[in-house]
């Protein structure tokens, strides 16, 4: 008697590994995250990233110190691009004397912040006509 053996494969069938749970937790996290920064920096280009500094000011407070006045103040850029070398100017003037100017550099204000400073005065801003505003920027 002949015994014919066959050719077929008899390996064990070994079962589909499983992916772990944290493994989807993990890129479901990093696909929202994702989807998220591409949302932002769509966002931001559609609504006004790239629209030229605008800083405004507004006085917060003055004092009297030593040798004269300080004037606080916050200098605010409401557009999305940023904005160097900010110059602010504060003119405190009267009609019983003459106009006294003092100017400051604030370094950097990014777009939509706000940055804080202060101006010296002789004498003193609130007996007179105050004027705080900025004068001029560069491009960072």
């Amino acid at each position: 008697m002949k015994r014919e053996h066959g050719t077929g494969d008899m390996r064990a069938a070994k079962p589909k590994p499983q992916v772990p749970w944290l493994e989807w937790l993990a890129a479901g996290l990093g696909l929202i995250f994702a989807l998220g920064l591409f949302g932002m920096i769509g966002w931001q280009a559609f609504n006004g990233a790239t629209v030229p500094p605008a800083v405004t000011v507004e006085v917060e407070d003055i004092a009297r110190i030593d040798g004269g006045y300080r004037v606080l103040f916050r200098a605010r850029n409401g557009a999305g691009e940023a904005a160097a070398q900010v110059e602010i100017e504060g003119i405190v003037s009267g009609p019983e004397f003459k106009a006294e100017t003092s100017r400051v550099v604030l370094d950097y204000i990014p777009g939509r912040s706000t940055r804080r400073g202060g101006l010296f005065f002789t004498r003193d801003p609130r007996s007179g006509a105050l004027d705080v505003r900025a004068t001029g920027f560069a491009e960072p």
